[in-house]
């Protein structure tokens, strides 16, 4: 949460001012053409930080290798788990890791992404394509200090006084999205007569009427539903016999195994939807905008 904008906003410009060529990459929407999309932005990229006419036909490691010879190279691959999820995917990312290895003295790169599931099967696996490349840092929640801080702006702007508290309260029950939080905010700034109770109302209606979040839905099984319900609501447990008794008579079956819970499990987490928390401490939605969607869908 709030990884782009600390790696477009904070990190770049520092990146920037100590020399290194910053060079961002979203994976978010390049789907089979990951390789294609990549060298191609990548290219732009050089022919714009080299002042140079490239040709538009070399190939990425010729690219990065003329970068290299112009100084530091700093990578910010933005959403990279996404390449996980599909197999044709393999090659460019053998490729792209060979290429790190070999300039690792003048390129350093930040992955970042929105799937905690996704992240652990392209660094975490003994198998994965990026296994033990770099370090795993968790990125910290924001604390109350962010919310104050949005008040204080809106009071100086608006001349307007916002209740700090129950703006901190309206973040946590929002999952802490700093993004829903600035809108929150805007909204109310832009609108003198909306309070910060209607203001939370209207957001969170229009987080539960997204397209996609209703189509992930349509495209899980009962029994897949009904575990993201419980793990929205951070239930524990889910293989315990109480759960399952519950999820059997929602089923309307006798009972229900520990294997078939364990499987649709899987397939959540194949989906990116959920992940695993750390210590075995049970699973968490990844997406906490689907988790804010889950929680107003049961309401």
């Amino acid at each position: 949460m709030g990884k782009t904008e600390f790696l477009c906003k904070d990190i770049a410009p520092l990146a920037k001012k100590n020399k290194w060529q910053v060079f961002y990459f979203s994976f978010l929407d390049v789907g089979k053409n990951a390789r294609a999309e990549f060298t191609k932005s990548i290219t732009t990229f050089a022919i714009n930080e080299l002042s140079d006419s490239l040709n538009t036909e070399k190939t990425m490691k010729e690219v990065v290798d003329l970068l290299c010879k112009e100084g530091k190279v700093l990578l910010l691959l933005d959403e990279v788990q996404i390449l996980s999820q599909d197999p044709s995917n393999a090659n460019f990312i053998a490729s792209l890791r060979t290429i790190l290895d070999m300039n690792k003295m003048k390129v350093k790169v930040i992955f970042t992404g929105s799937s905690q599931e996704g992240l652990r099967r392209m660094f975490s696996q003994s198998n994965a394509p990026f296994f033990h490349f770099g370090q795993n840092l968790p990125f910290p929640e924001l604390e109350r200090g962010f919310t104050d801080h949005l008040a204080k702006n809106f009071d100086k702007i608006t001349k307007r006084k916002l209740n700090k508290e129950e703006l901190w309260k309206i973040f946590l029950e929002m999952q802490r999205v700093p993004h829903l939080a600035r809108t929150l905010v805007e909204r109310m700034a832009l609108n003198p007569s909306l309070s910060l109770f209607k203001a939370k109302n209207e957001l969170m209606s229009q987080i539960f009427t997204d397209r996609e979040f209703i189509e992930i839905w349509d495209q899980c099984s009962i029994l897949e539903r009904l575990l993201l319900a419980e793990i929205s609501n951070n239930v524990n447990g889910l293989f315990s016999t109480e759960v399952r008794e519950k999820f059997a008579k929602k089923l309307g079956l006798d009972k229900i195994a520990v294997s078939s819970i364990q499987s649709a499990i899987r397939v959540l987490q194949r989906k990116n939807l959920i992940g695993r928390l750390p210590e075995k401490r049970g699973y968490a939605i990844d997406d906490p905008n689907f988790k804010n969607w889950i929680k107003c869908a049961q309401a």
